[in-house]
């Protein structure tokens, strides 16, 4: 027989409501990833990788393929793949590491930027617009809020 767990339960009216708040961004937010990928011409793999790619470009940061298998939990021979399909459609290309020649990165294509600026950047325009009107007291504890949300999924996501 097999142990029954109580259903959880949302302790308020006011919860219920953030929780389905969270849950009807998930859903638009999925909604503009099948635009993009639609657009783009890409998979959902594939353009997992590109998301990740534009947001370490966007950070100052850079991604080697070694990344993607640790980021992605795929083998080596996979990354290798995904970069081959993705340089291959003229959305990533590799460059010299600046200090190691022996070292490639990838960085998006300039092509690539311009179509997601073109798709998504009136998004992360009205985002930052938005997000540029909170107090920072709230600021603060939003920002506090999101990282135990992000901690409670990451729980669940290595239960097991």
């Amino acid at each position: 027989m097999q142990d029954e767990q109580p259903p959880h339960r949302v302790a308020s009216g006011t919860a219920q409501a953030l929780v389905a708040a969270v849950d009807a961004v998930e859903d638009a937010e999925k909604a503009l990833d099948q635009r993009v990928r639609v657009e783009l011409g890409v998979n959902n793999t594939d353009f997992a990788v590109l998301q990740y790619l534009d947001r370490v470009q966007r950070r100052g940061g850079s991604t080697r393929v070694g990344d993607i298998v640790g980021r992605f939990g795929v083998s080596s021979g996979s990354a290798t793949e995904i970069v081959h399909r993705l340089t291959h459609a003229g959305l990533v290309h590799r460059v010299p590491h600046p200090s190691d020649a022996r070292v490639r990165r990838l960085a998006l294509t300039d092509d690539a930027s311009r179509r997601l600026e073109e798709i998504v950047g009136a998004v992360r325009a009205d985002l930052d617009a938005l997000l540029d009107t909170i107090p920072q007291h709230e600021e603060e504890r939003l920002i506090a809020l999101l990282g135990q949300v992000r901690d409670i999924f990451r729980s669940g996501s290595t239960a097991g």
